[in-house]
C-alpha cells in the first residue's frame, strides 16, 4: 500500500474543535444568497445560461474583493498578470461551456423525441419524474448534488493517479497560490470531462430543470469558494460543505497530503478514504509535486497543447517541487536551456 493512503486513512474528519480559525463569513454569506439570487432571476424570466453566467461573475467578483480585504495568506493574492491568464482560461472555458450547453439540448431533445427504448423507457421516466416531484426540495438537492459529484470525484482522483489523465489536469496545479482567480484555470477537455460527468447522470435520472439549474449555482460557488484565498473556515460546517481550508491541502506538492479531490463538497471523500484535514495551518508550498511529469515552457499556450502529441507536447520529469513559474523561467534562461527549472506534476502510479 502507498505510504500517502496509509497516512490519510488515519486522518480523521474535521471537526470546528481542533481548528481555531475563525468563521469563514465570505464562503457562508455565498451560500446564503443563492437562494434570494435564485428566486430573484426565475422572477425576472431569466434563462438558466444567464442565470449561471451572471451568477459565476457575482461569486467571482464577491471572493475577489474578500481575498482583498481578509486575505488568508498575503502572499497568495492575485496579481495582474495572474488576472490577465485567468481571464484567457475563463472566456476559453465560457466559450466550451456555450458548445456543451447546445450539444446537451440538442442530445436531450433527440432522446425525447426518437427514443428507441419505446414505451419501457416512457414509463420510466414518468416513473423518475414523479419521485422527483415527491421529493421534498432539501433532499431532492442533496441527492441531485451527491449523484451529480459522483463521477467528477473519480475522474478528479484518476487525474492525479494516472499520467494520461493528469496531463490534462496539471493546468489546473500550475500555480503556486491557491486564490479564487486561478479557480478558473482549467483546461478545457478537462472542464468537458467534469461537465459530462456531472450532467449526463442528472440528464438520465430525469431531474427536473429548475432543480439541475440549482444544483448547478451551488456547484459554482462551491468550487469558486474552494479555492479563495480568505482566512478563516467553516468549522463544523466544512464535513458537509468543506470549504478552502480543505481544499488547499489538496494542492499540497507533498503527495501525502494532497487528498481531498471533492472540490464541490467532501462526502466521497470521507467514503472512499481520500479526505485529509491535519490539526495544522494549510500547506506550506502548493503547485506541482516532484517527481514527474512537466511541460517544458511553463507558458498557458504550452499547458494547454502539452497533453498533445508533436513538439509542443513533450515534457520531462523532475526531481524536484515546485518553484514560482516566472523565477523558474528566468533561471532557465541563465542556464541557457529551454526548459525552467524543475517543477512537477503529482499524478500518483
Amino acid at each position: 500500500m502507498k505510504a500517502h493512503d496509509a497516512s490519510r486513512r488515519h486522518a480523521r474528519l474535521p471537526s470546528a474543535e481542533s481548528n481555531p480559525e475563525p468563521l469563514n463569513w465570505p464562503h457562508l454569506i455565498l451560500l446564503l444568497a443563492l437562494p434570494a439570487y435564485a428566486l430573484l432571476t426565475w422572477h425576472w424570466g431569466w434563462s438558466h445560461e444567464l442565470t449561471l453566467a451572471a451568477g459565476t461573475l457575482l461569486a467571482l467578483a464577491w471572493l475577489m474583493l474578500c481575498e482583498r480585504l481578509r486575505p488568508g495568506r498575503a502572499d497568495w493574492q492575485a496579481s495582474a498578470a495572474d488576472m490577465r491568464r485567468d481571464a484567457s482560461s475563463l472566456g476559453l472555458a465560457a466559450l466550451v461551456d456555450t458548445l456543451f450547453s447546445l450539444a446537451a439540448n440538442l442530445a436531450a431533445l433527440a432522446w425525447r423525441e426518437h427514443s428507441m427504448l419505446g414505451a419501457a423507457q416512457t414509463g420510466i421516466s414518468l416513473w423518475l419524474q414523479q419521485g422527483w416531484q415527491v421529493l421534498p426540495l432539501p433532499i431532492a438537492l442533496v441527492l441531485v448534488i451527491a449523484v451529480g459529484e459522483f463521477l467528477p470525484y473519480w475522474l478528479h482522483r484518476w487525474a492525479h493517479e494516472r499520467p494520461a489523465l493528469w496531463r490534462w489536469h496539471a493546468l489546473h496545479h500550475w500555480p503556486t497560490a491557491v486564490n479564487t482567480s486561478n479557480s478558473v484555470l482549467v483546461h478545457p477537455f478537462n472542464l468537458l470531462w467534469n461537465k459530462l460527468g456531472r450532467w449526463l447522470p442528472w440528464l438520465l435520472l430525469q431531474v427536473p430543470a429548475d432543480l439541475m439549474l440549482w444544483a448547478a449555482l451551488f456547484v459554482q460557488a462551491q468550487e469558486l469558494a474552494a479555492h479563495a484565498n480568505v482566512a478563516g473556515s467553516l468549522r463544523g460546517l466544512r464535513v458537509w460543505l468543506g470549504g478552502a481550508d480543505l481544499h488547499r491541502w489538496h494542492h499540497s506538492v507533498l503527495l501525502n497530503e494532497a487528498g481531498n479531490y471533492g472540490t464541490v463538497v467532501p462526502w466521497w471523500d470521507w467514503v472512499f478514504g481520500s479526505g485529509f484535514h491535519p490539526n495544522r495551518q494549510g500547506p506550506a508550498h502548493v503547485g506541482w509535486a516532484a517527481g514527474s511529469w512537466r511541460p517544458e515552457r511553463l507558458h498557458l499556450r504550452e499547458l494547454i497543447c502539452g497533453p498533445l502529441p508533436g513538439k509542443s507536447g513533450r515534457g520531462s520529469v523532475s526531481a524536484e517541487p515546485n518553484s514560482d513559474p516566472h523565477t523558474a523561467t528566468n533561471r532557465s534562461r541563465k542556464r541557457g536551456g529551454d526548459s525552467p527549472a524543475p517543477r512537477a506534476e503529482r499524478h500518483r502510479c
